[in-house]
């Protein structure tokens, strides 16, 4: 039965192997992470290393009280939109269906945790078996085939996400899936519809992928011109019905019409604006031009008689920074341009164990001696990958595999919109669009490799 259902499926025995060894490492790290890092600290102004950091504590805490409310529409979204909208649900959910029990005794308990893990990697292999089915319809080569999706299975930077509650797993596999329908775009119209609210969840899982919907409208433009006019339409009606809904979730609540984030809104001036300061007003720290950013948004607060426990209000308080971020940063282009380009290099830099040191240094992981001493060998391994994804790109511009530049469209759209924040972990959705690169350029080097040394023996 079992052999009747992958011959239905069509997936080869090299797929199924490569999928089972991806499990069991998942099981080993698993296993590990777990028992390593589930203790609860004693004191409350600790993080359990599980949960290393605030905004997972936040999507914990979210999650937990969602798993305990009815599932009525007035409870989906009865706070803020503040951060990310579907992983504490998604995590609430998985909470009511597998027992997770969040907190017992008035402390965090794990228990559970693992049914989640193993939910969203499986999630991850479907999504990477429905992509592995689509290259082999449109005839690319087997060997860049697998290693693409050794690529996805195996690489460390893509991989540590199983192990935590960010949702990244669960945004990577949705995006994987988007992947399947740009490198074949559909010529019927229907299609689009299901593209369009696979894409309004992308952003529901993830907020940066916001203005993600542009990119199948450049290419439906570039493929099919006049004619694509139908699909895009189709595109955007679904993908505009979701985010109406969303909207509605919130005006119910604060009588404001809004879908971004609000995060959105003022994380110019909270992540990228103090950079900017700093070097402006010659300050000595980064602190010294954070705090004198803070004094500034809370004298606004305080002058316009803002009452922050009002969500209104809140909204009125975002906005007056997303202005005075945009004011600051117009005018001073040259300085915002270095600043905004030393971010982005910096989060070019790979970094495979992140989880794994965050978890064991916790914030203090950034200063630690650890993260300096393996910055060398970050660049290294950095720059071996890119090269290989450099010489990808050159074999598939000589070949002609023009699809494999859709993707390339997207890495783009989420390196621009991202990378100025500089965390490494903001580039990963770049870095997982590169996945064929990386196939063909490690088919591309051993061809050559091969070539050149049967050239070697025959002289």
């Amino acid at each position: 039965m079992t052999k009747n259902l992958f011959s239905r499926l069509n997936l080869d025995k090299t797929l199924l192997l490569l999928i089972f060894l991806s499990f069991v490492i998942f099981n080993i790290s698993s296993y590990f992470h777990i028992t390593k890092f589930k203790e609860v600290p004693s004191s409350s102004n600790e993080f359990p290393k599980l949960l290393s950091s605030p905004p997972e504590m936040n999507i914990w805490n979210k999650a937990y009280k969602f798993k305990n409310k009815d599932l009525k529409i007035s409870n989906i979204q009865d706070y803020e939109y503040r951060h990310h909208f579907l992983p504490p649900k998604i995590l609430g959910l998985a909470g009511k269906f597998f027992g997770i029990e969040f907190y017992e005794n008035n402390k965090i308990s794990f228990k559970g945790i693992y049914k989640f893990f193993l939910f969203q990697t499986i999630f991850f292999y479907l999504s990477v078996i429905f992509f592995y089915k689509k290259l082999k319809s449109i005839n690319l080569n087997n060997k860049i085939i697998y290693v693409s999706i050794c690529f996805l299975l195996f690489d460390p930077n893509i991989n540590q996400y199983k192990y935590t509650i960010f949702g990244e797993t669960i945004f990577f596999s949705i995006l994987i899936f988007i992947f399947s329908f740009l490198i074949d775009l559909p010529k019927k119209k229907i299609p689009y519809i299901f593209l369009g609210i696979l894409i309004s969840i992308c952003y529901l899982q993830r907020s940066v992928a916001m203005f993600l919907i542009l990119v199948p409208i450049i290419a439906l433009l570039l493929k099919f011109r006049s004619s694509s006019i139908p699909k895009i339409f189709n595109l955007l009606i679904s993908f505009g019905i979701i985010l109406i809904i969303l909207g509605y979730l919130n005006f119910s609540r604060t009588n404001v019409f809004y879908v971004l984030p609000t995060q959105t809104v003022d994380n110019l001036y909270n992540y990228f604006l103090y950079k900017v300061e700093k070097k402006r007003h010659n300050f000595k720290s980064e602190i010294e031009a954070k705090e004198k950013l803070k004094k500034k948004k809370d004298e606004y607060a305080i002058n316009n008689n803002l009452n922050l426990d009002k969500e209104v209000d809140r909204i009125k308080y975002y906005k007056w920074q997303r202005d005075a971020a945009i004011d600051i940063l117009m005018q001073n282009k040259t300085i915002t341009m270095i600043a905004a380009l030393k971010s982005s290099l910096h989060s070019t830099l790979l970094n495979p164990t992140e989880i794994l040191s965050k978890r064991i240094y916790g914030k203090n992981y950034y200063k630690s001696d650890l993260h300096q001493k393996t910055i060398k060998f970050r660049i290294l391994y950095s720059l071996s990958v890119y090269i290989i994804i450099f010489f990808g790109f050159i074999y598939s511009v000589r070949k002609k595999l023009h699809f494999m530049h859709i993707l390339l469209l997207v890495a783009l759209y989420f390196f621009t919109i991202s990378s100025w924040v500089g965390y490494t972990r903001y580039f990963v959705p770049t870095y997982l669009c590169l996945s064929l690169y990386f196939g063909s350029g490690v088919f591309y080097l051993n061809s050559f490799f091969k070539k050149t040394i049967n050239n070697y023996l025959h002289v």
